[in-house]
């Protein structure tokens, strides 16, 4: 295990991809509908509890950050990392992994500057899923 005085070289977040509009496209369409086996109803389901409880995690990891508590950090991070994944957030499934690794090698002095980076792309995740959930059935089958 790396000492706590080792320089750390963060995992690079992968560039944001293009879609229409020039908006980063934060979502893997594919991998969103994949994951649910195209059953729409329960993908809806699915979204619905990450957003209410991807609230929860993100307070367990930025308290453990606070209090330099490694445990509850990695579970929670990781937890997070593998909901954004199946939900094809490759960035903020990124940024979640790169802050379970650091509480792993329980290196969480500089983790509060990659906790931002995490709360600000599982926001934009929140938003494009919301987004979502308010479209009718017919137009998200079509994505």
């Amino acid at each position: 295990m790396p000492s706590h005085s080792q320089a750390s070289s963060p995992v690079p977040l992968p560039a944001p991809h293009a879609s229409p509009g020039n908006r980063p496209q934060v979502l893997d369409p594919e991998a969103l509908l994949n994951f649910a086996g195209k059953d729409l109803e329960f993908l809806r389901k699915l979204i619905e509890v990450f957003l209410a409880e991807s609230p929860g995690l993100l307070s367990v990891i930025r308290s453990g950050i606070a209090e330099l508590k490694p445990e509850p950090v990695e579970r929670s991070a990781h937890t997070l990392r593998n909901a954004l994944a199946k939900f094809g957030a490759r960035r903020a499934s990124e940024a979640a992994l790169e802050i379970e690794l650091r509480a792993r090698e329980a290196r969480l002095e500089d983790a509060a500057r990659l906790f931002l980076i995490l709360e600000g792309e599982v926001a934009a995740a929140c938003n494009a899923l919301s987004e979502f959930l308010r479209q009718p059935e017919s137009e998200a089958s079509r994505r």
